[in-house]
């Protein structure tokens, strides 16, 4: 009798909201509240199962350009049967409205305001966040609340405006301890092809919100996806499957995962930037294997004339394109993930 209560569902409350087993619920709960009175707020998908299992926190949109993360993280789980799932989840699609009703990496308008008094401004790296202060770590707290009633986490970005990713799991500091190995547990899971356990830059800083959930006893990597300021069905149809993979890979609903032909592990990002203004003209595939001193594209001046041509400083896999037609001295042409 008691093994057959251990397998009934319980109710799922959030922020006030109850869902029944085999139910979802599509809601808000508010976040802010701006100068003229106007309410922001969340738009909540909450998903309950039949069965215990994992409760999962997905995020997406924390950056106002980040439309393919949107899309991926809603088709993704519109294929979910609650009849068919397996413990919970709790789905923000938009981490950020402010900035997708700018169409822009930040909320423009807030930021603009008052530029020192609204520093930070980007919410993904102010967490845990602060319920007493500025919009962006208002915002990080509201959320931080959210991710902490889950068990694991998955953060889903695009690059900003004029990059474009491999689908790629970016995983916490592995020195994190027994929830960073967990985290990259679940971006196998994932089943991109394409993993980085980085030891430095944003990434891994403290107050980027997979690393803080994962401080917090909460798994949770970045996943990174497509190209920013646009929605591509290419990538919004992989993310997708990926998502479901995740689901698969921890047992929350039925079906066999989609591997990847082979998944590359790297251990750091090289960030490569123009030393010359122009035109630049990319000359390799993304993601494909480049060996050091290999031409990765050429940056013309207006004349026509070749300034510059940009070449792997490393062996690596072309990880991260830039989709600018111009650049000027000092921007990112290329970004290598090195093994």
């Amino acid at each position: 009798m008691d093994d057959q209560m251990d397998d009934v569902m319980e109710d799922l409350t959030i922020e006030g909201f109850t869902v029944g087993p085999g139910q979802r619920l599509k809601t808000r709960i508010p976040a802010l509240e701006l100068a003229d009175g106007t309410l922001i707020s969340l738009p909540l998908i909450l998903i309950n199962g039949v069965r215990p299992g994992p409760r999962i926190y997905i995020g997406a949109g924390i950056h106002g350009d980040e439309v393919n993360s949107v899309a991926l993280v809603t088709k993704a789980l519109a294929a979910v049967d609650p009849g068919d799932l397996a413990g919970s989840i709790v789905c923000v699609p938009v981490q950020q409205p402010l900035a997708l009703q700018a169409d822009h990496r930040l909320p423009l308008a807030q930021y603009l305001k008052s530029p020192l008094d609204q520093v930070p401004a980007d919410a993904w790296t102010c967490f845990p966040g602060d319920a007493n202060g500025n919009i962006a770590q208002v915002m990080a707290a509201r959320l931080f609340g959210l991710i902490t009633q889950c068990d694991v986490a998955l953060d889903v970005h695009t690059p900003t405006r004029g990059g474009k990713y491999v689908p790629i799991a970016i995983l916490p500091h592995h020195g994190m301890g027994t929830h960073a190995k967990r985290a990259e547990q679940l971006a196998h899971e994932l089943g991109t092809g394409w993993i980085v356990r980085g030891e430095r830059g944003m990434y891994v800083s403290d107050g980027i919100l997979c690393v803080e959930a994962t401080r917090a006893g909460v798994p949770c990597f970045t996943f990174e996806i497509g190209e920013g300021g646009r929605l591509d069905l290419d990538f919004v149809e992989t993310g997708a499957q990926c998502v479901l993979n995740l689901l698969k890979g921890l047992g929350m609903i039925p079906g066999a995962r989609v591997e990847p032909k082979v998944t590359h592990v790297m251990r750091d990002f090289v960030g490569i930037r123009a030393t010359h203004g122009g035109v630049l003209v990319t000359e390799v595939e993304l993601g494909q294997a480049v060996s050091r001193g290999e031409r990765l594209c050429r940056i013309f001046d207006v004349f026509g004339d070749v300034v510059e041509e940009v070449v792997a400083p490393v062996d690596g896999l072309f990880v991260r394109a830039t989709t600018l037609g111009t650049v000027s001295r000092g921007e990112r042409v290329a970004t290598l993930g090195v093994v």
